[in-house]
């Protein structure tokens, strides 16, 4: 039995991306998503964004280091990224105590298939999963102990297929980060229990109306996150 399913990584609180994504599933008849955390934090739409990932159905969700810096914040810290955290915080306060209970890691089976998703590094999922001085031989033990075949990460805003050790590790890319400026995810199709294809896709949005969300909700570290994220 065949089985579609979308990877989705680093919404980042970016609705315009997430819609233009939501409506392709419902053209697709995709009923399945594994998102791989960072869905908060950075964009000026942590609330609905937060509230369409919880809530719809098809969603399959891990945490990402932005969610997890909700629950690490320094009150005696005035810099500029700990008031952006503060004031997401805020945002998302009604489901924060359903944020919390997402797990930072998980295995799930589809059809024949164990798949793991990840935000990065299974001891630190703060840590760039590229920084590795033995190179993809040590990248593939890091994920060793969980002995599945399928890898699924994020946190580079990157896509990546990598084969190597008799694993497969794919990055999506990011859906509301994208440095192309684009909704990028993969649909992958699962035929029993091997990944039977691949396809890397990039949608196009209005980055104008988040831009413009970043002044309209007086958002904290704005200036920074739009020259680093956004700006053309």
């Amino acid at each position: 039995m065949k089985k579609k399913i979308a990877v989705v990584a680093d919404i980042h609180a970016n609705k315009y991306a997430l819609d233009v994504f939501t409506k392709y599933m419902d053209a697709n008849n995709i009923d399945t998503v594994l998102n791989l955390g960072d869905f908060v934090q950075i964009g000026p739409n942590p609330k609905e964004v937060t509230e369409i990932v919880l809530n719809d159905k098809r969603f399959i969700n891990i945490l990402g280091n932005n969610e997890t810096s909700l629950f690490e914040i320094n009150n005696e810290d005035n810099s500029s990224e700990n008031q952006h955290r503060k004031w997401t915080l805020k945002q998302v306060e009604d489901n924060i105590e359903n944020i919390r209970k997402i797990e930072k890691e998980k295995i799930i089976r589809i059809n024949s298939l164990d798949i793991l998703m990840i935000h990065s590094r299974k001891d630190d999922i703060k840590g760039m999963p590229l920084i590795y001085e033995e190179g993809l031989n040590e990248f593939v033990k890091d994920y060793e102990e969980f002995n599945t075949k399928v890898v699924l990460f994020g946190h580079t805003h990157e896509r990546m297929f990598i084969e190597h050790s008799n694993k497969l590790l794919i990055n999506p890319g990011s859906l509301g980060c994208s440095r192309q400026k684009s909704v990028d995810f993969a649909i992958i199709e699962i035929d029993n229990d091997e990944i039977s294809n691949v396809a890397f896709k990039s949608l196009k949005y209005d980055i104008n109306k988040i831009i413009e969300d970043y002044q309209k909700y007086d958002v904290p570290d704005r200036d920074f996150i739009l020259n680093t994220f956004y700006k053309k």
